[in-house]
């Protein structure tokens, strides 16, 4: 019987395969030798081989067999299946183990072969393939270690190129309920890695200019109390930019949010513009006020310096590139602009529906049966809460 021999020992030396291929767990190297099992019964693997184990790779799959073959100075056309698993095992790894890993594979050209896997997963178009290298592209460290630890998306994308061979079912993208014209996937993805984990994986529309009219009572109704939010605009000189409200917006005269909250660009280019700490005045949210700002906006200031801000006349906005609040960032090309299409969204769950104090006759229904037979009138109920605005999973 033809056997592997990386998988040989497994039942007389469990613990020594363990400790090589420490960042795996048993089920991962389970489906690992699956996986292999499926296109090989040889002992090591060929380029073909390769290439069929990992078809999303394209091109870069004769590229990293051609990489190892030559650091491990084969002479022969297949390569150990062992030195195969320890690239997934450090792919898995901490970041210096995916550095390395990324290196042993793919050299100078990691970041090409990472972005042809992601589309490739995806089925994203080559716009999509550009912007995506593009945004990867703008962190011009030396040391790959570093940039896998300051690129919170690179952190999350490292993890693909073996994802299929470990039977991960994870998703790394949002599942969106609501139809966008402004996030891209690759936006999406962008977005989605800078923000905290329980709110990654459920967006729910709650107001798109397209779908609810080109009013900003209309959006902050929906938007009031919804919790943690992406604000989105796309502006008539065709950028595209936004905010992350980390504890969303609260109608009133004061403030909240905290320096988890962000700005963004997404078109001409993608940028993560995050919070300087200088400023504790994040997300705010205000209307028919004659002595305080009238809109929605973030980083607040007393004059018209807002990093971003909405004005409560429905239609234009204000975008500063230098403010003290995030980093430098120039979101609209210009420090007045005009809203084309805006869109919001909550991210994470609904928030809790508040249990508001019963009045003294729910308390007592005995009391009320006896005012509903004496012909009296139920004033209290005309002044109850109403119901949620949106239900979770509603899709406008």
């Amino acid at each position: 019987m033809l056997t592997m021999r990386v998988f040989d020992t497994m039942g007389a030396a469990e613990s020594a395969v363990a400790e090589k291929f420490c960042n795996l767990n048993a089920d991962q190297l389970e489906a690992v030798r699956g996986n292999i099992k499926k296109v090989t019964v040889q002992d090591g693997l060929s380029e073909h081989d390769f290439q069929k184990l990992l078809p999303h790779w394209g091109s870069f799959a004769s590229v990293a067999f051609a990489n190892l073959g030559r650091k491990k100075g084969l002479k022969k056309d297949r390569l150990p299946v062992s030195t195969f698993v320890a690239q997934v095992n450090l792919l898995e790894g901490i970041a210096s183990d995916q550095a390395e890993a990324l290196t042993n594979l793919f050299d100078a050209k990691w970041q090409e072969a990472i972005v042809a896997c992601v589309c490739s997963l995806l089925q994203l178009p080559s716009a999509e393939s550009a912007a995506l290298l593009a945004f990867l592209q703008k962190d011009k460290s030396s040391n790959l270690t570093n940039m896998i630890t300051s690129n919170r998306l690179l952190g999350e994308l490292v993890h693909l190129p073996f994802k299929h061979l470990l039977s991960s079912k994870k998703s790394i993208m949002p599942k969106l309920s609501g139809n966008t014209t402004l996030l891209t996937p690759v936006a999406q993805l962008a977005i989605r890695s800078h923000i905290p984990v329980e709110f990654r994986d459920k967006w729910q529309l709650l107001f798109s200019s397209n779908q609810h009219g080109s009013s900003f009572s209309q959006m902050a109704q929906r938007v009031d109390g919804q919790g943690p939010c992406l604000l989105i605009i796309r502006s008539t000189k065709g950028h595209v930019f936004g905010l992350f409200a980390s504890h969303g917006f609260v109608s009133g005269p004061t403030y909240t949010g905290d320096s988890l909250s962000f700005l963004f660009s997404l078109s001409p280019s993608i940028g993560i513009h995050e919070a300087t700490g200088f400023c504790k005045k994040y997300c705010y949210l205000n209307q028919q006020q004659e002595t305080l700002p009238n809109g929605m906006g973030i980083g607040g200031s007393s004059d018209d310096n807002w990093p971003l801000f909405l004005s409560e006349d429905y239609g234009s906005g204000i975008a500063c590139a230098n403010s003290s609040a995030f980093e430098k960032c120039d979101l609209a090309g210009e420090k007045h602009f005009e809203i084309h299409t805006l869109e919001v969204w909550r991210v994470g769950p609904p928030p809790a529906v508040k249990q508001t104090e019963k009045s003294i006759l729910d308390k007592d229904p005995q009391a009320q049966a006896l005012l509903e037979l004496a012909g009296k009138k139920m004033h209290s109920t005309a002044y109850r809460d109403p119901a949620p605005l949106l239900s979770d999973g509603e899709d406008d």
